[in-house]
């Protein structure tokens, strides 16, 4: 038998940017940042977090 996989839950990116600091520890402008080119409208923390992780890693273009 196959085990399911948890299904974790959704927040919306109002419900993540209203407590981006105390579940990222990052400013809400961060987070905006991060799920900008995001086609979705909910993400996990997870998500959100790989999210920021990788936003905050990339290269700026001058």
């Amino acid at each position: 038998m196959k085990k399911k996989s948890p299904v974790l839950p959704q927040y919306t990116r109002a419900e993540l940017m209203n407590h981006s600091e105390a579940l990222f520890a990052v400013k809400a402008e961060v987070l905006a940042g991060a799920l900008h080119e995001a086609a979705h409208q909910t993400f996990s923390i997870e998500e959100a977090q790989a999210r920021i992780n990788q936003f905050l890693k990339a290269k700026v273009n001058e």
